[in-house]
């Protein structure tokens, strides 16, 4: 089954049901059946005015992450989070579930690139953001799939999969070595460098594992701000990690005219017990 409603796409099947704004691409929610809790957290307080970005479930930051002086003319984060995406293709059947979006963006950036978002859903969800150069020039860019996972408690999460990478801090632009397993108490915003790997969020109160793959990134980036944002009820900042394939710092992507670049993420959840 699909529908489309106010600029939200919903798919559901046996498997799993979906929600997709049309408003950044974004991946507001996502639930197996086998599931009682949604996959991906959702400020309670969003306005989903189409004028500020989503907070929650998979923003897709491009062409550009964060305040990065790459870009440096186009929004924070840059402009797909805060762009109308055009659904191209929807396909529900009893088994998958598949959407495609597109992104061409406004002239006022003066960006000759287009971007394509690919969602498909069996017993896992994969997404993937394609970038087509259709110019004449060289492009440079960063991204993130920057997906907030919902998890009973912060403090009594445990992200796996990064122990023994440097990550530069970005409260402080130092760079250190994470000796274990990271279990987040405080703020926490960092880019794991040269991590191609793949995650794993072990979440105890809601007794599920939650695994993040990915391809055609090379930096992860881990965060969570300790704190309350406009988009959120309180307290509601304990229970989400930030786990997101990225491509920053210094792992730009360059393409040269007519060349593609594909960023993907593979979420699955199974019971801990």
């Amino acid at each position: 089954m699909s529908g489309k409603d106010n600029g939200f796409i919903t798919l559901s099947n046996e498997k799993a049901e979906c929600k997709i704004s049309l408003w950044g691409a974004n991946i507001v929610s996502y639930r197996p059946k086998t599931q009682k809790q949604d996959v991906f957290w959702l400020g309670d307080l969003n306005k989903f005015d189409n004028v500020q970005a989503i907070r929650g479930g998979i923003p897709v930051c491009w062409p550009r992450f964060a305040e990065e002086e790459l870009n440096g003319n186009l929004p924070r984060h840059g402009f797909a989070r805060l762009s109308n995406w055009t659904l191209k293709n929807v396909f529900v059947d009893e088994t998958k579930m598949e959407a495609e979006l597109s992104l061409i963006p406004d002239e006022k950036f003066n960006v000759n690139v287009r971007a394509d978002f690919f969602i498909k859903i069996t017993d896992k969800l994969e997404c993937s953001l394609e970038t087509i150069n259709e110019g004449n020039e060289e492009f440079r860019f960063s991204e993130a799939l920057h997906a907030y996972f919902n998890v009973g408690s912060r403090d009594e999460t445990e992200i796996k999969g990064l122990a023994g990478y440097q990550y530069k801090n970005a409260l402080d632009g130092k760079i250190y070595t994470l000796e274990n397993n990271l279990k987040i108490k405080n703020e926490f915003d960092a880019a794991f460098i040269n991590h191609t790997g793949n995650v794993e969020i072990i979440d105890t109160v809601f007794n599920r594992t939650i695994s993040v793959k990915k391809t055609g990134s090379k930096t992860t980036v881990v965060w969570n701000p300790n704190k309350d944002l406009a988009e959120m009820s309180p307290g509601q900042y304990q229970n989400f990690v930030c786990v997101e394939p990225a491509n920053q710092g210094n792992s730009f992507v360059t393409l040269k005219p007519k060349e593609k670049h594909k960023i993907t993420m593979t979420v699955q959840v199974k019971s801990l017990s």
